[in-house]
């Protein structure tokens, strides 16, 4: 059942990427993973769910949760820089999808809001537990770890945004440069 998922995701990414929302097909997606489309629907109930998921899944990387949890075994300054390293190299690898998120929203403009509303919320709600945990270890001083999520996902998404998909002056601070002066920016604010 799980491999049956898997793949039915994994055709469903490589045609939304190819395609676009629009031009991938639930009859082409069921085809490449070799399903039926009422298989297909079976996992998914709608074209538009499945997207958000293939989304959810990918989006800033597959199983940023996982990363972030294991960013906790770090030194907070070196755990903040990984987590950035990994968003932004996600978002590059996935370049596709944030094109389909920007692109379709003039044509399935609700859907499109729809996914980029969950993608953030999973974004903060992953972010906000890695806060509160270390919060409690009294490892960082306490502030409203959600806000801290919400800052710390829009540095990354700016950046990201600003060089490498709308391309204002790429290049011009170099990314490395730029996690490092972020990051002692954001753990001067938030270190105990």
């Amino acid at each position: 059942m799980e491999d049956t998922r898997n793949r039915i995701l994994k055709a469903a990414l490589e045609l939304f990427s190819k395609h676009g929302y629009t031009g991938a097909t639930t009859r082409e997606i069921a085809r490449v993973s070799d399903v039926t489309e009422v298989t297909l629907f079976r996992h998914f109930p709608s074209k538009g769910k499945l997207f958000e998921v293939v989304v959810l899944r990918n989006l800033p990387g597959p199983e940023f949760d996982q990363f972030v949890t294991s960013a906790k075994k770090l030194e907070y300054r070196q755990a903040l820089e990984s987590i950035a390293h990994y968003f932004l190299e996600g978002l590059k690898q996935n370049e596709d999808l944030i094109r389909i998120l920007y692109m379709e929203s003039q044509r399935h403009y609700e859907l499109m809001e729809q996914v980029y509303a969950a993608l953030i919320n999973n974004l903060n709600v992953i972010l906000e537990d890695y806060f509160r945990e270390l919060q409690e270890g009294n490892i960082i001083r306490k502030f409203n770890p959600l806000v801290g999520a919400k800052m710390f996902s829009g540095i990354w998404i700016g950046f990201y945004e600003e060089e490498h998909f709308f391309a204002i002056d790429p290049g011009k601070v170099p990314t490395a440069e730029a996690i490092c002066e972020c990051i002692e920016i954001f753990v001067r604010g938030t270190q105990a």
